[in-house]
């Protein structure tokens, strides 16, 4: 982008300036969200991000799950069923996704939640314990974990008696 057009970009009186961050919204339809961060030095562009607020999130499921729980993802989710991945296939797949689930066999590391590139909001553990998930990483990227444990306790009580 030319100087004088950046420049004429940001003297836009529309955009909107969080003091928090070096980052502006620009007025578009609502379907739309674009941002714009200014680069530290002056001989880098700067970046501008276009989100679609309107798409569904895209769900990668790393292990195995009843098809009945596929289904109902599957209503408001783009769901990814990508089993087996190593971690260098997780890292490069994770910069992509919004939520990811995982079971026992998936390593949630420090370097999965740095590739996510802080677009990773959730990750979801199906299962009991959540010992495969970097916890200090997930909170220092600002992604929450949560795990669905209730139907395996159930059954372990079944079984128990």
């Amino acid at each position: 982008m030319a100087a004088s057009a950046y420049s004429s970009l940001l003297s836009t009186p529309s955009l909107k300036k969080p003091t928090s961050a070096l980052s502006w919204k620009l007025p578009l339809s609502p379907a739309f969200n674009v941002a714009v961060s200014l680069p530290r030095h002056a001989r880098s562009p700067p970046v501008f991000v276009v989100f679609a607020m309107d798409a569904k999130p895209i769900v990668p499921v790393a292990e195995k799950l009843g098809e009945a729980g596929l289904n109902l993802l599957k209503g408001f989710a783009n769901v990814d069923c990508s089993y087996n991945l190593s971690p260098e296939e997780l890292c490069t797949k994770i910069s992509l996704c919004d939520t990811l689930i995982v079971r026992s066999e998936t390593k949630v590391s420090r370097e999965v939640f740095g590739s996510s590139a802080r677009r990773l909001k959730v990750v979801g553990r199906a299962g009991v314990g959540i010992d495969n998930v970097d916890l200090a990483a997930a909170t220092e990227h600002g992604c929450l974990v949560v795990q669905s444990n209730a139907l395996i306790h159930s059954r372990t009580i079944y079984l128990a008696v």
